[in-house]
């Protein structure tokens, strides 16, 4: 007879090890930028950029690997500094619209001060569900309702 197959626990998946690898580096770039700017004299008010040869390392993964939004939001795209709020970054919110008159058109804006880089992401409620989906949940919702 054949042998029966181990289910695998938790292995996180595929890709897992670079998922880990990825996660040790943040952590490892967060802790070193800490560190720096904890040790600084209080009049130097810009982080310094000597983790950025660790942080280019997130980049030398060879597989394609979609990264969670937080951590895409977390490096600076033009100098590769990992962003701190009110340390070497500044958050912002913007409506450009005429006297703010659009909630819709909300704005975070998140400004490097290392290179004076501005990232901007829109801050709108998420989409609803998409017409053919609701139908089917309700179709589902109706059959455990009639069980």
């Amino acid at each position: 007879m054949a042998k029966a197959k181990d289910k695998k626990g938790s292995s996180g998946g595929v890709n897992s090890h670079l998922r880990a690898r990825l996660a040790y580096l943040h952590n490892a770039a967060s802790l070193l930028q800490s560190v720096a700017v904890s040790s600084k004299k209080p009049d130097d008010q810009r982080a310094d950029n000597g983790n950025q040869e660790r942080t280019n390392s997130t980049r030398i993964v060879p597989h394609v690997l979609r990264l969670p939004v937080e951590v895409k939001r977390s490096f600076c795209k033009r100098c590769d500094t990992l962003l701190i709020p009110n340390v070497n970054c500044t958050h912002e919110i913007r409506n450009e619209s005429r006297g703010r008159r659009k909630p819709w058109a909300d704005v975070l804006v998140i400004r490097c001060t290392t290179c004076e880089t501005e990232k901007r992401f829109p801050q709108t409620a998420k989409r609803s569900k998409k017409l053919a989906e609701r139908r089917k949940e309700k179709a589902q919702a109706e059959k455990l309702d009639a069980k």
